[in-house]
């Protein structure tokens, strides 16, 4: 590999690591707190166009100030005009934890975990790995850095 050719990975390399800072910062990185009343749980069956025609139920909570997804299990123990806690994370503005406010257990929705936390975090482990390895993995980066291009556009639309 020549000389400017490895310049420009190892350019490559430190942008997207520096994005996937970027994204773990934002998840871990202590938020807005927002105390606020449910207004409304929507419940939306979303269905799979395969041979096995599975589907699954997705729980939005609606607040006065945010929308955004919860588990199954959270949806169904509470109730419209209850009270619920959540965290607003400072960049991207997406809800990285949810809680009511008598309860001690924070809830995060699985999602939001894995975009932004593992993703990010297998991303830099790869790329770490492959750069002081000297491997070529180019077919397995390729895939994670277009799946962290991806995260980073639908954290910020």
């Amino acid at each position: 590999m020549s000389n400017h050719q490895s310049k420009l990975r190892l350019s490559l390399f430190v942008i997207f690591i520096l994005a996937a800072l970027v994204i773990i910062v934002d998840f871990a990185w202590p938020g807005k707190v927002v105390n606020d009343e449910i207004l409304e749980i929507k419940s939306e069956l979303q269905q799979y166009y395969n041979a096995a025609r599975n589907s699954h139920s997705a729980y939005t909570v609606v607040t006065s100030e945010h929308q955004f997804l919860v588990t199954e299990d959270f949806a169904q123990s509470v109730q419209g005009n209850e009270k619920i806690e959540y965290v607003v994370s400072s960049i991207f503005k997406e809800v990285n934890w949810y809680k009511l406010p008598s309860s001690k257990n924070r809830s995060y929705y699985s999602l939001r975990t894995i975009s932004g936390l593992v993703l990010p975090l297998l991303t830099i482990t790869l790329l770490l790995f492959t750069f002081l390895t000297k491997k070529k993995l180019s077919t397995l980066v390729f895939v994670l850095e277009t799946l962290l291009l991806a995260d980073l556009v639908f954290l910020i639309i």
